[in-house]
Protein backbone atom coordinates (compact mmCIF):
# COMPACT_ATOMS: atom_id res chain seq x y z
CA UNK A 1 0.00 0.00 0.00
CA UNK A 2 2.73 2.37 -0.87
CA UNK A 3 1.51 3.80 -3.66
CA UNK A 4 -1.38 5.59 -4.91
CA UNK A 5 -3.92 3.11 -7.13
CA UNK A 6 -5.42 4.39 -10.44
CA UNK A 7 -8.67 2.98 -12.28
CA UNK A 8 -7.49 0.57 -14.74
CA UNK A 9 -10.73 0.29 -17.26
CA UNK A 10 -10.36 -3.53 -18.75
CA UNK A 11 -10.19 -4.64 -15.11
CA UNK A 12 -13.36 -2.87 -14.11
CA UNK A 13 -15.34 -4.39 -17.06
CA UNK A 14 -13.99 -8.02 -16.25
CA UNK A 15 -15.49 -7.20 -12.77
CA UNK A 16 -18.97 -6.08 -14.24
CA UNK A 17 -19.25 -8.68 -16.31
CA UNK A 18 -18.41 -11.33 -13.84
CA UNK A 19 -21.18 -9.72 -11.40
CA UNK A 20 -23.60 -9.56 -14.84
CA UNK A 21 -22.98 -13.36 -14.94
CA UNK A 22 -23.47 -14.29 -10.85
CA UNK A 23 -26.38 -12.07 -11.55
CA UNK A 24 -28.16 -13.33 -14.55
CA UNK A 25 -27.17 -17.14 -13.10
CA UNK A 26 -28.63 -16.30 -9.63
CA UNK A 27 -32.28 -14.76 -10.87
CA UNK A 28 -33.77 -18.04 -12.91
CA UNK A 29 -33.58 -19.69 -9.28
CA UNK A 30 -34.37 -17.00 -6.45
CA UNK A 31 -36.71 -14.66 -8.17
CA UNK A 32 -39.59 -15.39 -5.29
CA UNK A 33 -36.58 -15.45 -2.42
CA UNK A 34 -37.40 -12.82 0.59
CA UNK A 35 -35.34 -10.81 2.14
CA UNK A 36 -33.61 -11.43 5.50
CA UNK A 37 -30.79 -9.59 7.94
CA UNK A 38 -27.72 -10.84 8.27
CA UNK A 39 -26.32 -13.20 10.14
CA UNK A 40 -22.86 -13.11 12.31
CA UNK A 41 -23.02 -16.06 14.73
CA UNK A 42 -20.89 -16.15 17.88
CA UNK A 43 -17.98 -18.70 17.63
CA UNK A 44 -20.04 -21.62 18.85
CA UNK A 45 -22.54 -21.05 16.37
CA UNK A 46 -19.55 -21.02 13.96
CA UNK A 47 -17.83 -24.28 15.11
CA UNK A 48 -21.07 -26.31 14.83
CA UNK A 49 -21.32 -24.88 11.38
CA UNK A 50 -18.11 -25.29 9.98
CA UNK A 51 -18.40 -29.28 11.78
CA UNK A 52 -21.73 -29.64 9.71
CA UNK A 53 -20.51 -28.47 6.62
CA UNK A 54 -17.21 -31.04 6.88
CA UNK A 55 -19.36 -34.04 8.20
CA UNK A 56 -22.80 -33.93 7.35
CA UNK A 57 -22.48 -31.82 3.68
CA UNK A 58 -24.53 -28.67 5.11
CA UNK A 59 -24.45 -26.29 1.64
CA UNK A 60 -22.74 -23.54 2.77
CA UNK A 61 -19.68 -21.24 2.97
CA UNK A 62 -18.04 -20.74 6.70
CA UNK A 63 -15.34 -18.13 5.39
CA UNK A 64 -17.07 -15.30 4.52
CA UNK A 65 -19.68 -13.83 7.37
CA UNK A 66 -22.02 -12.31 7.81
CA UNK A 67 -24.74 -14.26 5.67
CA UNK A 68 -27.68 -13.82 5.21
CA UNK A 69 -30.29 -15.50 8.10
CA UNK A 70 -32.48 -17.14 6.00
CA UNK A 71 -29.68 -18.60 3.93
CA UNK A 72 -28.04 -20.14 6.23
CA UNK A 73 -31.56 -21.48 8.05
CA UNK A 74 -32.19 -23.01 4.29
CA UNK A 75 -29.65 -24.67 4.37
CA UNK A 76 -29.95 -26.29 7.43
CA UNK A 77 -33.30 -27.44 6.30
CA UNK A 78 -32.42 -29.17 3.52
CA UNK A 79 -29.88 -31.39 5.98
CA UNK A 80 -31.10 -35.09 5.92
CA UNK A 81 -33.10 -36.18 8.99
CA UNK A 82 -31.12 -39.01 10.15
CA UNK A 83 -27.80 -37.00 11.33
CA UNK A 84 -26.31 -38.75 14.20
CA UNK A 85 -26.92 -37.14 17.70
CA UNK A 86 -24.15 -35.03 17.79
CA UNK A 87 -24.37 -33.70 14.29
CA UNK A 88 -28.49 -32.78 15.41
CA UNK A 89 -27.41 -31.22 19.02
CA UNK A 90 -24.89 -28.95 16.22
CA UNK A 91 -27.77 -27.90 13.99
CA UNK A 92 -30.38 -27.52 16.54
CA UNK A 93 -27.61 -25.02 18.56
CA UNK A 94 -27.63 -23.15 15.29
CA UNK A 95 -31.14 -23.28 14.23
CA UNK A 96 -31.89 -21.82 18.42
CA UNK A 97 -29.53 -19.02 17.38
CA UNK A 98 -31.39 -18.11 14.12
CA UNK A 99 -35.13 -18.28 16.15
CA UNK A 100 -33.70 -16.09 18.76
CA UNK A 101 -32.13 -13.82 16.04
CA UNK A 102 -36.30 -13.15 15.01
CA UNK A 103 -37.87 -13.55 17.97
CA UNK A 104 -36.10 -11.55 20.40
CA UNK A 105 -34.26 -8.40 20.82
CA UNK A 106 -30.57 -8.96 23.10
CA UNK A 107 -29.09 -6.91 25.36
CA UNK A 108 -25.11 -7.33 25.90
CA UNK A 109 -23.18 -5.81 28.60
CA UNK A 110 -19.36 -5.42 29.19
CA UNK A 111 -17.37 -4.77 31.77
CA UNK A 112 -13.46 -4.13 31.07
CA UNK A 113 -10.50 -2.18 32.53
CA UNK A 114 -9.19 -0.04 29.89
CA UNK A 115 -6.41 -2.37 28.47
CA UNK A 116 -5.92 -3.73 25.46
CA UNK A 117 -5.95 -7.56 23.69
CA UNK A 118 -6.05 -9.74 20.86
CA UNK A 119 -9.34 -9.70 18.79
CA UNK A 120 -10.17 -12.72 17.75
CA UNK A 121 -13.88 -14.08 15.68
CA UNK A 122 -17.04 -13.36 17.32
CA UNK A 123 -14.69 -10.73 20.36
CA UNK A 124 -15.57 -7.32 21.64
CA UNK A 125 -13.38 -5.23 19.97
CA UNK A 126 -13.39 -2.26 22.36
CA UNK A 127 -10.45 -1.63 25.12
CA UNK A 128 -12.82 -1.15 27.93
CA UNK A 129 -16.64 -1.10 28.36
CA UNK A 130 -19.59 -1.27 26.31
CA UNK A 131 -23.15 -1.42 25.61
CA UNK A 132 -25.24 -2.95 22.78
CA UNK A 133 -29.02 -3.52 22.61
CA UNK A 134 -30.70 -5.08 19.49
CA UNK A 135 -33.92 -5.58 18.30
CA UNK A 136 -35.14 -8.77 16.72
CA UNK A 137 -35.32 -8.63 13.01
CA UNK A 138 -38.70 -8.19 11.68
CA UNK A 139 -40.04 -7.86 7.82
CA UNK A 140 -42.39 -5.05 6.76
CA UNK A 141 -43.87 -3.76 3.23
CA UNK A 142 -45.43 -4.97 0.24
CA UNK A 143 -46.04 -8.26 -0.84
CA UNK A 144 -44.37 -7.56 -4.35
CA UNK A 145 -41.08 -5.53 -1.99
CA UNK A 146 -41.18 -6.69 1.63
CA UNK A 147 -38.03 -5.14 3.75
CA UNK A 148 -36.20 -6.95 6.42
CA UNK A 149 -34.81 -4.88 8.79
CA UNK A 150 -33.20 -4.93 12.58
CA UNK A 151 -32.06 -2.01 14.84
CA UNK A 152 -29.09 -2.00 17.36
CA UNK A 153 -27.46 0.73 18.95
CA UNK A 154 -23.53 0.73 20.80
CA UNK A 155 -22.55 3.10 23.54
CA UNK A 156 -19.01 2.84 24.63
CA UNK A 157 -15.62 4.15 25.85
CA UNK A 158 -13.67 5.38 22.75
CA UNK A 159 -12.05 2.62 20.85
CA UNK A 160 -8.80 3.95 19.74
CA UNK A 161 -6.48 3.15 22.77
CA UNK A 162 -3.68 5.01 21.62
CA UNK A 163 -5.88 8.65 21.40
CA UNK A 164 -4.90 10.45 24.19
CA UNK A 165 -7.01 14.13 23.08
CA UNK A 166 -10.18 13.88 23.53
CA UNK A 167 -13.46 16.33 22.70
CA UNK A 168 -16.63 16.47 23.74
CA UNK A 169 -20.18 14.75 22.74
CA UNK A 170 -20.29 11.14 21.40
CA UNK A 171 -18.05 11.49 18.13
CA UNK A 172 -15.36 9.51 16.95
CA UNK A 173 -12.70 11.79 18.85
CA UNK A 174 -14.76 11.69 21.84
CA UNK A 175 -14.09 9.64 25.30
CA UNK A 176 -17.51 7.84 24.98
CA UNK A 177 -19.00 7.47 21.43
CA UNK A 178 -22.24 5.92 20.14
CA UNK A 179 -23.57 3.99 16.97
CA UNK A 180 -25.60 1.96 15.39
CA UNK A 181 -24.65 -2.00 15.56
CA UNK A 182 -26.28 -5.14 14.27
CA UNK A 183 -28.63 -3.13 11.89
CA UNK A 184 -29.77 -3.38 8.33
CA UNK A 185 -32.47 -2.65 6.08
CA UNK A 186 -32.89 -5.41 3.54
CA UNK A 187 -34.82 -5.89 -0.23
CA UNK A 188 -34.34 -9.05 -2.10
CA UNK A 189 -34.52 -7.79 -5.49
CA UNK A 190 -33.35 -10.64 -8.56
CA UNK A 191 -31.50 -12.93 -6.48
CA UNK A 192 -29.40 -10.70 -4.47
CA UNK A 193 -30.17 -8.64 -1.00
CA UNK A 194 -29.66 -4.92 -1.69
CA UNK A 195 -28.72 -3.34 2.23
CA UNK A 196 -28.41 -0.50 4.24
CA UNK A 197 -26.18 -1.66 7.87
CA UNK A 198 -24.42 -0.88 10.50
CA UNK A 199 -22.50 -4.00 11.09
CA UNK A 200 -18.96 -6.01 11.64
CA UNK A 201 -17.68 -8.69 9.32
CA UNK A 202 -15.30 -11.68 9.05
CA UNK A 203 -13.80 -12.47 5.68
CA UNK A 204 -11.50 -15.31 5.54
CA UNK A 205 -10.89 -18.69 7.22
CA UNK A 206 -8.81 -18.13 10.37
CA UNK A 207 -9.94 -18.00 13.64
CA UNK A 208 -7.41 -15.72 15.59
CA UNK A 209 -6.81 -12.99 12.38
CA UNK A 210 -8.40 -12.11 8.68
CA UNK A 211 -5.64 -10.24 6.98
CA UNK A 212 -8.51 -7.96 4.98
CA UNK A 213 -11.55 -7.50 7.11
CA UNK A 214 -11.85 -8.62 11.10
CA UNK A 215 -13.32 -8.15 14.11
CA UNK A 216 -10.90 -5.56 15.05
CA UNK A 217 -12.92 -2.62 14.24
CA UNK A 218 -16.13 -0.81 15.08
CA UNK A 219 -19.34 -1.57 12.80
CA UNK A 220 -18.93 -0.48 9.12
CA UNK A 221 -22.04 1.70 8.16
CA UNK A 222 -22.81 1.63 5.03
CA UNK A 223 -24.49 0.27 1.84
CA UNK A 224 -24.03 -2.82 -0.27
CA UNK A 225 -25.31 -6.30 -2.14
CA UNK A 226 -25.48 -10.24 -1.14
CA UNK A 227 -26.22 -12.84 -2.88
CA UNK A 228 -29.87 -13.87 -1.11
CA UNK A 229 -28.98 -17.83 -1.05
CA UNK A 230 -25.90 -19.34 -0.20
CA UNK A 231 -26.55 -23.22 -1.79
CA UNK A 232 -25.51 -23.83 -4.88
CA UNK A 233 -27.17 -22.45 -8.01
CA UNK A 234 -28.97 -24.85 -10.07
CA UNK A 235 -27.80 -22.38 -13.44
CA UNK A 236 -25.95 -24.68 -15.97
CA UNK A 237 -23.78 -21.50 -15.96
CA UNK A 238 -22.41 -21.60 -11.83
CA UNK A 239 -23.41 -24.71 -10.72
CA UNK A 240 -19.81 -25.33 -10.40
CA UNK A 241 -19.16 -23.40 -7.66
CA UNK A 242 -21.32 -25.38 -5.12
CA UNK A 243 -22.00 -23.28 -2.49
CA UNK A 244 -20.95 -19.75 -2.85
CA UNK A 245 -21.94 -16.10 -1.77
CA UNK A 246 -20.80 -12.22 -3.71
CA UNK A 247 -21.01 -9.63 -1.50
CA UNK A 248 -19.89 -6.16 -2.37
CA UNK A 249 -20.22 -2.39 -0.06
CA UNK A 250 -19.44 0.81 -0.01
CA UNK A 251 -18.74 2.35 4.04
CA UNK A 252 -17.50 5.37 5.61
CA UNK A 253 -14.86 5.15 8.02
CA UNK A 254 -14.93 6.76 11.64
CA UNK A 255 -11.91 7.30 12.56
CA UNK A 256 -10.83 10.14 15.04
CA UNK A 257 -8.39 12.72 13.65
CA UNK A 258 -4.62 11.64 14.14
CA UNK A 259 -3.25 14.54 11.38
CA UNK A 260 -3.90 17.44 10.15
CA UNK A 261 -5.33 17.73 7.00
CA UNK A 262 -6.37 14.10 7.37
CA UNK A 263 -8.56 12.96 4.32
CA UNK A 264 -12.26 11.70 5.29
CA UNK A 265 -12.27 7.65 3.76
CA UNK A 266 -14.51 6.09 2.72
CA UNK A 267 -14.18 1.65 2.42
CA UNK A 268 -15.34 -0.08 -0.69
CA UNK A 269 -15.14 -4.19 0.01
CA UNK A 270 -15.97 -6.96 -2.41
CA UNK A 271 -15.32 -10.65 -2.10
CA UNK A 272 -16.40 -14.33 -4.18
CA UNK A 273 -16.67 -17.08 -2.07
CA UNK A 274 -17.52 -20.58 -3.35
CA UNK A 275 -17.03 -24.17 -2.50
CA UNK A 276 -16.59 -26.07 -5.82
CA UNK A 277 -15.23 -29.58 -4.20
CA UNK A 278 -16.93 -30.72 -0.46
CA UNK A 279 -13.41 -30.73 0.93
CA UNK A 280 -12.57 -27.25 -0.53
CA UNK A 281 -13.50 -23.87 0.14
CA UNK A 282 -11.76 -20.90 -1.87
CA UNK A 283 -12.37 -16.72 -1.19
CA UNK A 284 -11.70 -13.93 -3.43
CA UNK A 285 -11.26 -10.62 -1.60
CA UNK A 286 -10.39 -6.96 -2.38
CA UNK A 287 -10.78 -4.22 -0.04
CA UNK A 288 -9.97 -0.57 -0.97
CA UNK A 289 -9.83 2.65 0.67
CA UNK A 290 -10.80 5.78 -1.34
CA UNK A 291 -11.55 9.53 -1.18
CA UNK A 292 -12.64 11.60 -3.90
CA UNK A 293 -15.93 12.26 -5.32
CA UNK A 294 -18.93 10.14 -5.43
CA UNK A 295 -18.68 9.58 -8.77
CA UNK A 296 -15.00 8.87 -8.48
CA UNK A 297 -14.98 5.90 -5.88
CA UNK A 298 -18.25 4.43 -7.46
CA UNK A 299 -16.26 3.82 -10.24
CA UNK A 300 -13.46 2.62 -9.16
CA UNK A 301 -15.63 0.14 -6.58
CA UNK A 302 -14.62 -3.38 -8.41
CA UNK A 303 -11.32 -2.03 -10.08
CA UNK A 304 -7.60 -2.98 -9.38
CA UNK A 305 -5.16 -1.05 -9.59
CA UNK A 306 -2.04 0.46 -11.51
CA UNK A 307 0.99 2.21 -9.80
CA UNK A 308 1.24 6.08 -10.09
CA UNK A 309 3.61 9.19 -8.72
CA UNK A 310 3.11 9.67 -4.95
CA UNK A 311 2.70 13.34 -6.08
CA UNK A 312 -0.53 12.94 -7.18
CA UNK A 313 -3.26 14.75 -5.33
CA UNK A 314 -4.95 12.62 -2.81
CA UNK A 315 -8.42 13.72 -3.99
CA UNK A 316 -9.70 10.56 -6.23
CA UNK A 317 -6.96 8.40 -4.83
CA UNK A 318 -7.44 5.24 -3.70
CA UNK A 319 -5.66 2.46 -1.67
CA UNK A 320 -6.64 -1.55 -2.38
CA UNK A 321 -5.41 -4.69 -0.06
CA UNK A 322 -6.57 -7.77 -2.03
CA UNK A 323 -6.06 -11.70 -2.12
CA UNK A 324 -6.91 -15.23 -2.31
CA UNK A 325 -7.89 -17.74 0.71
CA UNK A 326 -8.84 -21.44 0.81
CA UNK A 327 -9.90 -23.89 3.24
CA UNK A 328 -8.62 -27.82 2.66
CA UNK A 329 -10.65 -30.31 4.92
CA UNK A 330 -9.24 -33.66 5.69
CA UNK A 331 -10.63 -36.81 4.56
CA UNK A 332 -14.04 -37.39 6.30
CA UNK A 333 -13.64 -39.00 9.52
CA UNK A 334 -10.09 -37.24 10.13
CA UNK A 335 -12.21 -34.15 12.01
CA UNK A 336 -9.54 -31.71 10.49
CA UNK A 337 -8.29 -28.98 8.10
CA UNK A 338 -6.15 -26.55 6.99
CA UNK A 339 -6.64 -22.79 5.63
CA UNK A 340 -4.39 -20.15 4.04
CA UNK A 341 -4.99 -16.30 3.30
CA UNK A 342 -2.84 -14.24 1.20
CA UNK A 343 -3.41 -10.86 0.84
CA UNK A 344 -1.74 -8.13 -1.52
CA UNK A 345 -0.66 -4.90 -0.20
CA UNK A 346 -0.60 -3.59 -3.61
CA UNK A 347 -2.76 -4.64 -6.51
CA UNK A 348 -0.01 -2.89 -9.29
CA UNK A 349 2.20 -4.42 -10.89
CA UNK A 350 2.19 -5.55 -14.93
CA UNK A 351 -0.27 -8.35 -14.43
CA UNK A 352 -2.33 -5.35 -12.14
CA UNK A 353 -3.08 -8.69 -9.78
CA UNK A 354 -2.27 -8.64 -6.02
CA UNK A 355 1.48 -9.06 -4.95
CA UNK A 356 3.71 -7.98 -2.03
CA UNK A 357 1.29 -10.85 -0.21
CA UNK A 358 1.04 -10.73 3.66
CA UNK A 359 0.12 -14.73 4.58
CA UNK A 360 -1.24 -16.15 7.26
CA UNK A 361 -1.76 -20.29 7.08
CA UNK A 362 -3.16 -22.76 10.49
CA UNK A 363 -4.70 -26.00 11.13
CA UNK A 364 -7.76 -27.45 13.00
CA UNK A 365 -8.92 -30.54 14.39
CA UNK A 366 -12.09 -31.29 16.23
CA UNK A 367 -13.33 -33.94 18.63
CA UNK A 368 -15.89 -36.72 17.59
CA UNK A 369 -18.49 -35.64 19.49
CA UNK A 370 -18.12 -31.99 18.59
CA UNK A 371 -17.33 -30.43 21.58
CA UNK A 372 -13.52 -29.50 21.13
CA UNK A 373 -11.61 -27.64 18.65
CA UNK A 374 -7.76 -26.89 18.67
CA UNK A 375 -6.13 -24.30 16.26
CA UNK A 376 -2.93 -23.45 15.77
CA UNK A 377 -2.64 -20.20 12.92
CA UNK A 378 0.64 -18.20 11.80
CA UNK A 379 0.02 -14.84 10.39
CA UNK A 380 2.70 -12.24 8.80
CA UNK A 381 1.61 -8.89 8.10
CA UNK A 382 5.20 -8.09 6.95
CA UNK A 383 5.19 -7.44 3.40
CA UNK A 384 6.61 -10.12 0.61
CA UNK A 385 6.31 -12.51 3.44
CA UNK A 386 6.05 -15.49 0.98
CA UNK A 387 8.26 -18.75 2.04
CA UNK A 388 10.21 -17.70 -1.35
CA UNK A 389 10.94 -14.08 -0.23
CA UNK A 390 14.44 -13.24 0.35
CA UNK A 391 13.17 -9.95 2.75
CA UNK A 392 10.53 -9.08 4.55
CA UNK A 393 9.74 -5.13 3.94
CA UNK A 394 9.05 -2.86 7.64
CA UNK A 395 6.74 0.25 7.08
CA UNK A 396 4.27 -0.99 4.27
CA UNK A 397 2.32 -3.35 6.23
CA UNK A 398 -1.84 -2.05 6.35
CA UNK A 399 0.17 1.69 5.85
CA UNK A 400 0.20 3.82 2.82
CA UNK A 401 1.07 7.13 1.54
CA UNK A 402 -2.51 8.87 0.82
CA UNK A 403 -3.60 7.95 3.79
CA UNK A 404 -1.81 8.66 7.08
CA UNK A 405 -3.92 6.95 9.38
CA UNK A 406 -3.13 3.44 7.94
CA UNK A 407 -5.62 1.03 6.73
CA UNK A 408 -8.59 1.12 10.12
CA UNK A 409 -11.52 1.87 10.88
CA UNK A 410 -12.15 3.91 13.89
CA UNK A 411 -8.00 3.90 14.48
CA UNK A 412 -8.20 0.28 14.48
CA UNK A 413 -6.39 -2.03 11.95
CA UNK A 414 -8.97 -3.20 9.59
CA UNK A 415 -7.32 -6.60 8.85
CA UNK A 416 -5.12 -8.68 12.16
CA UNK A 417 -5.66 -6.93 15.50
CA UNK A 418 -1.82 -8.07 15.81
CA UNK A 419 -1.27 -4.65 13.71
CA UNK A 420 1.46 -4.10 10.51
CA UNK A 421 4.65 -5.85 10.60
CA UNK A 422 3.94 -8.50 12.40
CA UNK A 423 4.27 -12.24 13.04
CA UNK A 424 2.43 -14.05 15.16
CA UNK A 425 1.45 -17.17 16.26
CA UNK A 426 -1.70 -17.92 18.00
CA UNK A 427 -2.35 -21.81 19.53
CA UNK A 428 -6.26 -21.84 20.71
CA UNK A 429 -8.71 -24.39 22.44
CA UNK A 430 -12.52 -24.05 21.74
CA UNK A 431 -14.53 -25.67 23.84
CA UNK A 432 -18.33 -25.26 22.46
CA UNK A 433 -20.16 -26.83 25.11
CA UNK A 434 -18.94 -25.74 28.08
CA UNK A 435 -18.39 -21.85 26.27
CA UNK A 436 -14.88 -22.01 26.90
CA UNK A 437 -11.75 -20.24 24.71
CA UNK A 438 -8.14 -20.51 26.04
CA UNK A 439 -5.39 -18.58 23.43
CA UNK A 440 -1.87 -18.53 23.58
CA UNK A 441 0.15 -15.89 21.61
CA UNK A 442 3.93 -15.44 20.62
CA UNK A 443 5.59 -13.04 18.59
CA UNK A 444 6.81 -10.04 17.74
CA UNK A 445 5.24 -6.70 15.82
CA UNK A 446 6.42 -3.31 14.91
CA UNK A 447 3.30 -1.64 15.53
CA UNK A 448 1.23 -1.13 18.69
CA UNK A 449 -1.58 -4.01 19.59
CA UNK A 450 -5.13 -3.35 18.21
CA UNK A 451 -4.91 0.01 16.91
CA UNK A 452 -2.10 2.33 15.14
CA UNK A 453 -1.29 6.13 15.19
CA UNK A 454 1.40 7.38 12.79
CA UNK A 455 2.65 10.16 15.69
CA UNK A 456 3.83 6.86 17.54
CA UNK A 457 3.99 3.64 15.48
CA UNK A 458 5.27 5.02 12.46
CA UNK A 459 8.53 3.50 10.87
CA UNK A 460 11.16 5.43 12.47
CA UNK A 461 9.00 6.50 15.24
CA UNK A 462 8.53 3.52 17.12
CA UNK A 463 7.56 5.15 20.27
CA UNK A 464 4.24 2.74 21.56
CA UNK A 465 4.53 -0.37 22.24
CA UNK A 466 6.16 -3.20 20.16
CA UNK A 467 8.81 -6.01 19.99
CA UNK A 468 8.58 -9.21 21.05
CA UNK A 469 5.01 -10.28 22.20
CA UNK A 470 3.89 -12.68 24.55
CA UNK A 471 0.02 -13.19 26.14
CA UNK A 472 -2.63 -15.65 26.73
CA UNK A 473 -6.32 -15.16 27.08
CA UNK A 474 -9.27 -16.99 28.72
CA UNK A 475 -12.95 -16.95 29.00
CA UNK A 476 -15.94 -18.73 30.28
CA UNK A 477 -19.48 -17.93 29.53
CA UNK A 478 -22.13 -19.81 32.96
CA UNK A 479 -25.62 -19.31 32.95
CA UNK A 480 -27.79 -17.52 35.46
CA UNK A 481 -31.39 -17.48 34.96
CA UNK A 482 -31.77 -15.71 31.39
CA UNK A 483 -28.72 -14.12 31.79
CA UNK A 484 -25.39 -15.98 30.02
CA UNK A 485 -22.60 -14.51 32.62
CA UNK A 486 -18.85 -14.32 30.57
CA UNK A 487 -15.49 -13.93 32.70
CA UNK A 488 -12.40 -13.01 30.72
CA UNK A 489 -8.74 -12.27 31.60
CA UNK A 490 -5.87 -11.68 29.55
CA UNK A 491 -2.00 -10.71 29.87
CA UNK A 492 -0.44 -9.46 26.49
CA UNK A 493 3.69 -8.08 27.03
CA UNK A 494 5.65 -6.35 24.18
CA UNK A 495 8.97 -5.92 25.05
CA UNK A 496 10.07 -2.36 23.23
CA UNK A 497 8.60 1.07 23.31
CA UNK A 498 6.32 3.26 26.16
CA UNK A 499 3.24 2.76 26.83
CA UNK A 500 0.58 5.27 25.26
CA UNK A 501 -3.06 6.04 25.97
CA UNK A 502 -4.21 3.17 27.48
CA UNK A 503 -2.11 0.92 24.90
CA UNK A 504 0.53 -0.33 27.42
CA UNK A 505 3.40 -2.44 26.86
CA UNK A 506 2.16 -5.01 29.63
CA UNK A 507 -1.96 -4.84 29.56
CA UNK A 508 -3.80 -7.01 31.98
CA UNK A 509 -7.15 -7.04 31.54
CA UNK A 510 -9.94 -8.44 33.13
CA UNK A 511 -13.69 -8.23 32.46
CA UNK A 512 -17.37 -9.82 32.62
CA UNK A 513 -19.75 -9.74 29.76
CA UNK A 514 -23.42 -9.44 30.55
CA UNK A 515 -26.09 -11.00 27.94
CA UNK A 516 -29.64 -12.03 28.13
CA UNK A 517 -32.76 -12.26 25.06
CA UNK A 518 -35.49 -9.26 25.76
CA UNK A 519 -38.62 -10.18 25.22
CA UNK A 520 -38.73 -13.88 27.23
Amino acid sequence: MRSYLQLAPPINKQCLMIFLALLLGSTAVLAHAEPSVPYMPTWQARHYLERLVDEAGLKITTTHWPLPASAVQNALDDLPSDLSPSLAESKAFVSAELRKLYQHGNVDAQLRNRAEAPVGFGENYTPGSSVKLSSAATQFGPDGLPIAARVGLRVEQNPDSLQTNFSGGLGSNSRTQARLDDTALVAEISGFNVQAFAHQNWWGPGWQSSLINSNNIPPWMGVGIQRSEVKPSESKWLSWMGAWSFEGFMAQAQDPTMVANQPNTYFMGSRLTLKPWSWAEIGFTRDEQMTGTAHQMLSTTFAVGNTQGAQQDVNGTSNGVAGYDVKLSCPKGMHCATYFQWMGEDASGQSHLPNQFMTLGGAEWWSDSGRHRLFTEFMQTYTHSLPWNDYHYVGIGYRNGSYPQGFTNGGRWIGSSFGGDARVLTVGWLDAEASRTLKLYSGETSTALGSYNPDTNATGNLIGPHGRLLGFGVQQSFQWNAWAITPEFSYIHLADGQSVGINRTTDIRAGVTLSRALGD
